[in-house]
């Protein structure tokens, strides 16, 4: 039976009906309902049909006319009635039966009111999926929300009308409708108040005031432009009136943005206020742009009202002296008309500055003084002579602002800036004092000679001073950049010398300083103030200058004072054995240490090595103090070495070590490099004899035009040792590569057959040697190229014996070359 209503119910709902209405279980029909896809039609006569068998089971109870009536009634009014009718009896006790039938009448009611609004969505062509809007909770929540953000007078009743049917909180609703006029209505600010205001939707607002803060700060705030007051002004309004202070986090509360807006429209419609209250740029940047000489009286009383990024609030003081800098260095079209030029507009600037003295802290005072006197700008634009007039004049007007009123304090230490205490008018004074005095050795011959200098980096010495103010820190920090340098000691002496008062710096403290930081470099933990130069390039510098320091007789800095500062490094074993070598042979280098010096870095670079590959291994001074103890340890090694990374640590060891001179040792049998070589040789695979080899002649040549250049004897032995592998191409350049013409000799004597180098890039000097000297050689030319033609090199056989014959190169092609050998071999 199901089937069969399953069938018809696509073209004959009436037969299907019936055929359901006869089914034994009613609730069986609701099988087939389910099948069906959704539609008006279908969901109406589920509901129909559960109707039907409602009133079936109550038609004594409802209607006094005949059961059959019920079938040529109208099936909305029988619905309609059914479900009023069991709607006010929600509370009765149905039986299973029936309560199972009312729980489907319901179910499809729904779907029907469901299926018939999300129609009316798609009707407003807002492109709803009307299927997914009857079956998705949350997608339905969205679609009405959605709904909300319109300026459509019919779409917004909808989207009420919706909520209500579905319970969406009418709250979030007018949220998201005033979100929407903020954001994305494009109207203005006076038509959004309006619009609010008409809608009637602040009541329901503030009864969830942390959530209209919490959304309103979220959502609304970002999409305000920060020139926009107005909307701004209504935003805070908004917050004042619906959300409690006690939700605002902010360091202003709304009423106080409401008063500083009202006034900042008024007198600065240009400034960003969002970014003036809550950027990350410091509030002072933000007012400078807009401050002029007509609203800086008005914007100064708002200052305290105004939270720095610290939390403490402006100053008008700190206001003023913002706008200052701008009049002095830029003018005001009312009181500086013009930017000034000329040394008598510059005065005329600070004149015009001074008169504002009386609004200004004197730490404020003396930002402004070193702004105009010890900036970039001033050093560029002013000359010395008017920087020391301006500041003679701060000095005048400092010491008449305290004595008027009252606050000069006694005599305190002197400062180099403003300072987190409270500043005085004795701290200014001090401060302008060490100004004048700083300005006034800017005419020291020193300080002439470094700017008036060809060379750049002087120049930019002398300018770096200029901006010092003498300040130690500041004459430290270029005192140790020209260590780093690699400038004279006496140059570093002359700048400490020159700089007011006493630095209680000396050149052995910037020296110190300044291998600290290549100390730092070399270990790799320099942080922000990482040394951004070559360690080693730099540390020569540093070595170069004490060096030639000591030669003049300065006494300055020591060898000595080097190898303290240096040998926590090069004792450090924790760090990479290379550094720590190149740090103590660029000491060695410059200086000519003492013996028991010189016995101290061979220790420090043969513990370093050692620590490496045998940190078992310890030794003392007494350990390796003579040669004979240097090579009885480096046998010791060798007899335990095994692989690559030790014999290479060996080689670092006899680098490290003074060359062994004895006749005994430096012997080619006991030479520490040819036994080096042998050992190497010895225990590698045969499969690695080739990459021992290369490594054997890229260690010989290291030791080229060093004190370890091995002898001609012992290149002789390793060639020969090199050739009884068969490893004939290294030992072959180690012999051409030397300077001694027998070791030449006994290149080519190693050179059985020519045919063996046709690959390497001896091939051609070997053929025009065989050619030039063949009359003197014991080689005979003919025979070389029948090796040649032995070996399959045919063409270069035949090209040999062209050349022997004396055949013109324009000949000597391939074809030519086969010939050749077919007609003289």
């Amino acid at each position: 039976m199901l089937q069969l209503a399953s069938d018809a119910l696509p073209n004959d709902m009436t037969l299907a009906l019936a055929y359901l209405l006869a089914l034994p279980q009613v609730v069986d029909a609701n099988k087939c309902f389910e099948k069906q896809a959704p539609s008006a039609l279908s969901l109406q006569l589920a509901s129909y049909y559960y109707s039907l068998q409602i009133y079936a089971h109550l038609a004594p109870c409802i209607f006094q006319y005949n059961v059959h009536n019920v079938y040529t009634a109208d099936p909305k009014e029988l619905i309609r009635r059914v479900t009023e009718h069991v709607s006010q009896a929600s509370g009765a006790d149905w039986p299973d039966e029936i309560a199972a039938l009312i729980k489907h009448l319901r179910y499809y009611n729904e779907r029907l009111l469901d299926f018939t609004q999300a129609q009316i969505l798609q009707g407003l062509g807002k492109g709803v999926d009307v299927q997914r809007f009857t079956a998705d909770g949350q997608y339905k929540r969205e679609t009405i929300l959605g709904l909300a953000e319109t300026l459509e007078e019919n779409v917004y009743r909808i989207a009420l009308s919706l909520a209500q049917r579905y319970s969406v909180p009418l709250w979030e609703v007018y949220m998201t409708h005033l979100e929407f006029l903020f954001s994305d209505s494009g109207l203005s600010t006076a038509a959004i108040e309006a619009r609010a205001q008409s809608l009637g939707i602040f009541d329901t607002l503030k009864t969830d005031p942390e959530a209209f803060h919490e959304h309103m700060v979220r959502y609304v705030y970002p999409t305000i432009e920060g020139q926009d007051h107005q909307r701004l002004l209504y935003y805070f309004t908004l917050l004042e009136n619906c959300a409690s202070p006690e939700f605002v986090k902010h360091a202003i509360q709304p009423e106080t943005h409401i008063r500083l807006l009202k006034k900042f429209k008024a007198v600065a419609p240009g400034l960003n206020y969002k970014k003036l209250t809550g950027g990350n740029a410091h509030p002072l940047e933000v007012l400078d742009p807009v401050l002029t000489s007509q609203n800086i009286l008005s914007i100064s009383k708002l200052a305290p009202k105004i939270p720095e990024k610290d939390g403490a609030m402006l100053s008008p003081s700190s206001v003023y002296a913002i706008w200052l800098k701008k009049l002095f260095w830029h003018g005001d079209p009312h009181l500086i008309k013009i930017a000034p030029k000329s040394v008598t507009e510059w005065f005329h600037a600070y004149d015009i500055c001074a008169k504002y003295f009386d609004r200004l802290h004197p730490g404020d005072i003396i930002n402004f003084m070193d702004e105009i006197t010890f900036s970039s700008k001033a050093v560029t634009k002013l000359s010395v002579d008017a920087r020391v007039e301006m500041t003679k004049k701060a000095i005048k007007a400092v010491i008449h602002l305290a004595e008027k009123s009252g606050k000069r304090t006694s005599k305190g230490d002197s400062m180099e800036g403003v300072v987190d205490r409270q500043v005085t008018y004795e701290d200014a004074l001090s401060h302008l004092q060490q100004s004048l005095a700083h300005l006034e050795t800017l005419s020291h011959s020193f300080i002439s000679s470094l700017k008036n200098s060809d060379q750049t980096l002087l120049q930019e010495y002398g300018h770096l001073y200029d901006l010092s103010r003498s300040e130690k820190k500041k004459i430290g920090e270029q005192a140790i950049v020209m260590c780093l340098d690699g400038q004279p000691l006496e140059m570093i002496q002359g700048l400490l010398e020159v700089a007011v008062g006493d630095p209680g710096l000396s050149p052995k403290d910037i020296v110190q300083a300044a291998v600290s930081k290549v100390v730092e470099a070399l270990r790799g933990d320099g942080g922000p103030d990482a040394l951004n130069r070559d360690p080693f390039q730099t540390l020569e510098g540093i070595v170069s200058a004490v060096h030639t320091s000591a030669e003049k007789g300065e006494h300055l800095v020591t060898s000595d004072d080097l190898l303290a500062w240096l040998r926590p490094f090069c004792g450090d074993d924790a760090l990479p054995v290379k550094p720590r070598i190149q740090v103590l042979q660029i000491l060695e280098q410059a200086f000519h240490l003492r013996d028991e010096d010189i016995r101290l870095l061979v220790l420090f670079r043969t513990q370093a090595v050692l620590n490496a590959s045998w940190p078992e291994t310890q030794v003392e001074v007494t350990d390796i103090e003579n040669e004979e103890k240097r090579y009885s340890l480096f046998l010791r090694l060798l007899e335990t070495s095994e692989d690559h990374l030790k014999f290479q640590h060996l080689a670092m060891l006899l680098q490290a070590w003074p060359p062994m001179r004895s006749p005994k040792i430096a012997s080619p049998t006991n030479n520490p490099w040819v036994k080096l070589g042998t050992v190497m040789l010895m225990k590698c695979q045969q499969e690695q004899k080739e990459d021992t080899g290369n490594e054997i002649l890229k260690t010989c040549r290291s030791l080229y035009d060093t004190k370890h250049m091995l002898s001609t004897e012992c290149i002789q032995g390793l060639c020969l040792l090199l050739l009884r592998e068969s490893l004939l191409l290294p030992s072959l350049k180690l012999l051409v590569e030397s300077r001694d013409q027998d070791l030449h000799s006994v290149a080519l004597q190693q050179i059985t057959t020519l045919a063996q180098c046709v690959s390497t890039a001896f091939y051609p000097h070997l053929v025009n040697h065989l050619l030039t000297k063949q009359e003197e050689g014991p080689w005979d030319v003919e025979d070389t190229a029948k090796q040649l033609q032995g070996a399959g090199f045919v063409a270069e056989a035949g090209s040999l014996l062209m050349a022997y014959k004396g055949t013109h190169p324009a000949l000597h092609t391939f074809g030519a070359a086969l010939s050749a050998v077919k007609h003289w071999i």
